[in-house]
């Protein structure tokens, strides 16, 4: 992204200033840029990155081997350096920031612009060995990996997406009953604020970065840990999984425990988002107790014919009894909303109309959901209609209304 306004405007007077000095790039590098490298203050790179990138990676004390790194890395422009994509990088303001950082940022464009301005005039540094682009800790895959936007992101699709299930306990806008009787350490969940609750879930211990698969986020949502709300997601299932890929990812950045990027984890393409339609189905037939079993929701249009395209998913395990089993349906999240929002209104997403459910026994929880939605299924049933939201409005449906798919063909 080109930041042309912002850069022209503090670069005449900077780089005027050059002029009037009269001093070498290696004279201005001393005076405006060391002492930002000495500084106790973190620089601007922090306000984006949580792991590995620092002015102190890209600048040394030798300001023309510095010069020649950046070069290197195309991170100069030498035709028109007030366009570097350095400055640029600095430039690049968060949505949050405090007073200190945008003073820290001010200081760093002026200073370290003065000083490749000066640079891309001086023949001894445009003439200099660009060297091998070796001299970073972390590759520029693993740079990307660690910003603090991609993180977010990640924290969005794999985790927030899915607090619906967590809302009527721990949002403040619902659990008014729950604080009055068991304190305000039961509101984590921060309205609207995916970034405030990120940070408040490590403040209050509920993530363990050093040991992520413990997290109490995780673990009482799995009932593994004393909970009030009960088992929120089946152990091993696509939300699980979902769950401690994220903290294991979250908390490997944070402990600055990666050193390249192929140690980066694969995550799962297709998103998800928890709804308020919670489904029962009772009368099962003979299952064993704990079998996964996942209820695919497709759209019947007006003219009766069922879209292929799966709306919204179900994961679930067979009750104790085995007599029923029950869950909360996520919406299929379309690819064209992807990564572009903090939330998703599902209720538009899916219409009020008729639904096919899809009956799925899976052997293997840990199967991805990409080959899920792709397994044959053996049972199909219809609904006429939505269901209101909220446990106590769940749908809930007789197995005994699931036909055969070879009996009906």
């Amino acid at each position: 992204m080109r930041m042309l306004p912002l850069l022209i405007g503090w670069s005449a007077a900077t780089f005027g200033c050059h002029s009037l000095h009269g001093e070498s790039p290696s004279e201005i590098y001393q005076r405006r840029v060391v002492p930002l490298l000495q500084s106790s203050n973190a620089s601007s790179c922090s306000d984006c990155h949580l792991q590995g990138v620092n002015l102190q990676e890209f600048l040394t004390s030798d300001p023309k081997a510095s010069f020649a790194s950046l070069r290197a890395r195309g991170w100069i422009d030498t035709e028109h350096p007030s366009e570097s994509k350095f400055l640029q990088f600095i430039a690049k303001k968060p949505e949050r920031s405090t007073d200190l950082m945008d003073q820290v940022r001010k200081s760093e464009l002026e200073g370290i612009g003065e000083w490749i301005r000066a640079s891309a005039q001086d023949p001894e540094s445009l003439n200099a060995t660009l060297p091998e682009l070796k001299d970073l800790k972390l590759d520029d895959k693993l740079m990307r990996h660690a910003r603090k936007d991609q993180i977010l992101s990640r924290f969005i699709d794999m985790v927030w997406s899915q607090f619906e299930r967590c809302a009527n306990c721990h949002s403040p806008d619902r659990n008014l009953k729950q604080v009055e009787k068991h304190g305000e350490q039961m509101s984590w969940i921060v309205p609207n604020s995916p970034t405030k609750t990120l940070q408040l879930l490590e403040e209050r211990k509920l993530i363990n970065l050093e040991t992520p698969m413990a997290s109490l986020l995780k673990t009482k949502a799995l009932g593994k840990d004393e909970h009030g709300g009960g088992i929120k997601f089946p152990e091993d299932g696509h939300t699980d999984r979902e769950w401690g890929l994220f903290l294991t990812d979250y908390g490997a950045i944070k402990r600055a425990g990666y050193s390249t990027s192929k140690e980066i984890p694969q995550f799962d393409p297709i998103r998800t988002w928890r709804t308020g339609l919670h489904l029962r189905i009772k009368e099962l037939p003979a299952l064993p107790e704990g079998q996964y079993v996942v209820v695919l929701m497709h759209r019947i249009t007006s003219e009766g014919k069922v879209d292929e395209e799966t709306f919204a998913i179900g994961e679930g395990r067979v009750s104790k009894d085995g007599a029923s089993w029950g869950t909360s349906m996520k919406l299929i999240e379309p690819a064209h909303l992807r990564r572009t929002h903090s939330s998703v209104d599902w209720s538009s997403a899916l219409p009020d109309c008729r639904y096919q459910l899809r009956w799925i026994v899976v052997d293997d929880s840990k199967v991805s959901l990409e080959k899920v939605l792709g397994l044959p299924y053996t049972m199909q049933t219809e609904i006429d209609s939505l269901w209101k939201s909220g446990h106590s409005a769940a749908k809930t449906i007789s197995f005994s209304t699931f036909k055969s798919v070879s009996a009906l063909k």
